[in-house]
């Protein structure tokens, strides 16, 4: 481990010469380098301290503040990094590639020791952008040792700790996914003591950002500061340039942006939307430290405490982005000419209409850190981040980072709320799938590259993470690990999610929804799932398009498939009688329950689309009759795939001495794939006790899920198979930081349903159980909302924060639920949030004895799900 020298006010480490391996592991492998050897000479700067010898561990020992910083231990020498194949992918971990090479006088060579996770970093990979072609390595923010020191003089030398951005993404070499990153001495501030390393790489691309919209963009000077945060006049400085020297992309922001007559004066009001981002704080402390008043807009439940300790003059809630113009306008006099978005170009258009808007007179500013309006209003000036001028132009970006080195010295910034990520390079896949998922809110990952597995590292050999897209049918890379650990439990509630293998995603609505049905999703989908613990996922069957699903892949190839891009998750496939014939079915369920090692099982959906059948020259058959139906081929299913020679004589299906081979797995309490089936109406029910596995039920009052539960175990009991049916349930799952959050999304989703498609919907399933013996066919009871979620999903009641959904599901739990089947509107994001947020809360509660005692769980959560009387009764 490299030890700190001297008694600057910076981290200083000077390198072990052998980077803590013994002496006989460096004289047998010319790979194993120690720092000295990165370096062909010892500069002339270099403290004396750098040589002495190791100890037999390879520390020198740390004393002062550093000494208990995980993140200074350093690995030895080796470039391990991440590369991204393609757009959309998964990052792969390559070992034992070249250390760049140094090529300007003014370029240092770092091991990263730390690498601070941005939103960027994950949307760069999957939309394509700042990615100049492929293999390619991203990453934005590091932190680490100097091993190589520029030729030229600098304040910056070798065994210094630094952090900095990598804002030349044209330059692989400096991307900070890797170990060893190349820079500029004028790209990186020095880790001033009592400032940890995780806190330096998160602040980086975060820093510069802000103080470049503040300065050359917003025109705010810090020269004139009246106390020790005194900084430059970057924008001064970047206008002293000549033009030929200034990118020409960025030329017309640099010197034309801002006349010096409209920079702002001490007093002014600044509005930051987005404020609760790293970058937003950033933006809302220096505004301050310049003597402006600082409105900030964010999420005021999540960020209203960090924001009151920054300082800032007035905090506008973003959940009512009408009100908050609104609040922006009276606060400021409707004089407010300073804005800075940190969210998007919807936000920033929200931002522009509360800003003074005159047709002569001063301009207002407008600054879209991610995006823009479409139309400039009158008097608005839209401005861009001109990050170029950083790393292009030393003497801008030497002026920033010796700022950002003393005001962290001088303790004028409250530093980002960092979290760190495990599993080092390797990690970042994971990491990264969190920040997509939005559930990493004001807070910086930073991962510890000194965690980065290397057991492989020999082979030379480029080894993924996990299986990519368009990558072979072998998933055992994939970390099951979290899977295996949150499913230990033999007493568990399972979780399944319905696989959206049909368009339109899991709602009949307008709302916009991250649910994608082509394939690679529906990998991506399985993947993720599997990852997190889910343990099935459902497939649809549609013939044909209608009511908002106009494509449909077909249920058991697509399963198929997922089947073998993953190694835990059972598929569900969804059969129907008619157009499937029991021994093509049995046949196909087999050879996919042996290539899955035993993961196939199967849902017999009897039907309630009349065109599906008619269109196809199908009888389309009476209520009852179609349930008949789906028992005998239920009962050829078992008897095909249990049976050595199998006949059957019904009155929709003959088998004379039929036999399969190979024959399904037989597995521990599963002698053939299980076999799941669903409805509400008698004849359902009664196949459900008579021939199935589990028993599929659509969202319900307390009451009505009781009286269910209890009608299909008697019948049970009637078939002579009690204690064998057990019951999943739909559900329709809105987590939100308040249950306020999640209602208004149900609201929204609600709100916007496509009503032709439901409407229609609710004609057909109505139509189709309007012949059962009890008139209560799978939608009887349904309402138009209920209907906007395909099955009842919205009565489930798992909507609100994430402690009220676990709480809801032990309850259900305890009702005699098995598998939560569950649907969200956002699969991207919310599959992961679920597996990471909710299902941990599912299992403390388990292990505590709670989703046992039905009394106790009625009498803690039942009232939300109670039979409410009619307003009018």
């Amino acid at each position: 481990m490299p030890t700190r020298v001297g008694n600057s006010q910076f981290v200083s480490l000077k390198p072990d010469q052998e980077c803590g391996r013994s002496v006989a592991d460096s004289q047998t492998s010319n790979e194993h380098r120690s720092f000295g050897s990165l370096n062909a000479a010892v500069q002339p700067d270099a403290p004396k301290a750098q040589k002495s010898a190791p100890t037999t561990n390879g520390t020198n020992g740390v004393n002062g503040t550093h000494k208990s910083d995980d993140f200074l231990r350093l690995p030895p020498p080796q470039q391990d990094l991440l590369l991204l194949h393609g757009p959309r992918q998964k990052y792969s971990l390559e070992h034992s590639q070249e250390i760049p090479e140094l090529r300007g006088d003014d370029e240092i060579l770092v091991q990263v020791l730390a690498i601070g996770l941005n939103p960027v970093d994950w949307k760069g990979a999957d939309y394509g952008f700042s990615q100049p072609s492929y293999p390619w390595i991203n990453g934005r923010d590091f932190a680490g040792i100097v091993v190589k020191a520029p030729r030229k003089h600098s304040r910056i030398s070798q065994g210094d700790v630094v952090f900095g951005p990598s804002t030349d993404y044209r330059d692989v070499r400096k991307a900070a996914y890797q170990e060893y990153v190349v820079t500029s001495d004028s790209n990186v501030a020095r880790l001033p003591q009592g400032v940890e390393v995780k806190e330096g790489a998160a602040l980086g691309v975060a820093f510069v950002a802000a103080a470049l919209s503040l300065t050359i963009s917003l025109g705010v000077d810090f020269s004139g500061v009246p106390h020790a945060s005194a900084g430059p006049d970057i924008l001064r400085a970047a206008r002293s340039l000549a033009k030929h020297e200034v990118a020409e992309d960025v030329s017309d922001e640099v010197f034309n942006g801002i006349s010096e007559q409209e920079r702002p004066r001490p007093g002014e009001w600044i509005a930051v939307w987005g404020a609760s981002t790293t970058t937003g704080q950033l933006v809302a402390q220096l505004a301050k430290l310049a003597g402006l008043k600082v409105a900030a807009v964010a999420d005021l439940a999540k960020g209203a405490e960090r924001l009151n300790a920054l300082g800032v003059d007035l905090l506008v809630d973003k959940l009512d982005e009408k009100r908050a113009v609104e609040i922006l306008k009276g606060v400021t006099g409707g004089k407010l000419r300073f804005g800075f978005d940190a969210v998007g170009n919807d936000t920033a258009t929200r931002l522009q209409e509360a800003l003074q808007q005159n047709s002569s007179g001063s301009k207002s500013h407008l600054l879209g850190l991610t995006g823009l309006p479409k139309q400039v209003a009158t008097g608005v000036v839209h401005h861009k981040v001109p990050i170029k001028v950083f790393h292009e132009n030393a003497a801008v970006g030497e002026a920033l980072v010796e700022w950002l080195e003393e005001l962290l010295i001088v303790k004028s910034l409250k530093l980002p709320e960092v979290e760190v990520a495990d599993g080092g390079l390797a990690g970042i896949n994971d990491a990264l799938d969190r920040l997509r998922s939005g559930t990493v809110s004001g807070r910086r990952i930073v991962v510890s590259v000194a965690s980065t597995d290397r057991s492989r590292s020999n082979s030379g050999s480029n080894t993924p993470l996990r299986s990519p897209v368009n990558g072979t049918l072998d998933s055992g890379a994939a970390d099951l690990s979290y899977h295996d650990k949150i499913n230990a439990e033999p007493d568990r509630v399972k979780f399944a999610y319905w696989v959206p293998n049909v368009s339109g995603g899991l709602v009949i609505s307008k709302i916009p929804q991250r649910t994608n049905w082509d394939h690679k999703s529906n990998i991506r989908h399985a993947q993720t799932a599997e990852r997190v613990g889910f343990e099935y996922a459902l497939s649809q069957i549609r013939f044909m398009a209608g009511y908002g699903a106009e494509n449909q892949h077909e249920p058991v190839t697509l399963s198929s498939l997922l089947l073998a891009k993953t190694e835990r998750l059972k598929l569900i496939i969804a059969l129907l009688p008619g157009p499937w014939n029991p021994a093509v079915a049995a046949k196909q369920i087999a050879s996919c329950d042996h290539f899955s090692d035993g993961r196939a099982a199967v849902n017999i959906v009897s039907g309630w689309f009349k065109l599906e059948f008619t269109s196809i020259g199908q009888w389309w058959l009476d209520h009852a009759e179609r349930y008949r139906r789906s028992r005998e081929f239920i009962s050829c299913l078992k008897g095909i795939w249990m049976e050595d020679k199998f006949t059957f004589k019904g009155d929709f299906y003959q088998f004379h001495d039929y036999t399969l081979k190979p024959k399904p797995l037989v597995l521990p309490g599963r002698p053939y794939p299980e076999i799941f089936q669903g409805g509400n109406s008698d004849d359902a029910k009664d196949n459900g006790g008579a021939v199935s596995d589990y028993y599929f039920m659509n969202g319900n009052t307390l009451e009505g899920f009781q009286k269910q539960i209890a009608d299909v175990k008697a019948r049970a009991v009637h078939h002579g198979r009690e204690g064998q049916v057990k019951f999943a349930l739909n559900g329709f799952v809105i987590c939100r930081d308040t249950e306020e959050e999640a209602v208004r999304v149900l609201q929204e989703i609600q709100g916007k349903a496509d009503a032709e498609a439901v409407e229609g919907f609710r004609q057909q399933v109505q139509n189709a159980g309007a012949s059962t013996g009890n008139k209560s066919g799978m939608w009887a009871n349904s309402k138009f909302e209920d209907l906007v979620q395909y099955n009842d999903g919205f009565k489930t009641k798992l909507i609100g924060t994430k402690e009220q959904i676990a709480d809801r599901i032990v309850l259900l739990k305890s009702l005699g639920v098995s598998i939560i089947l569950t649907a969200f509107l956002r699969y991207e994001e919310e599959i992961e949030h679920f597996g990471r947020e909710i299902l941990p809360l599912v299992r403390e509660l388990e292990k505590k004895g709670r989703g046992k005692d039905v009394d106790y769980e009625i009498s803690l959560t039942g009232d939300v799900y109670r039979e409410r009387a009619p307003k009018n009764a």
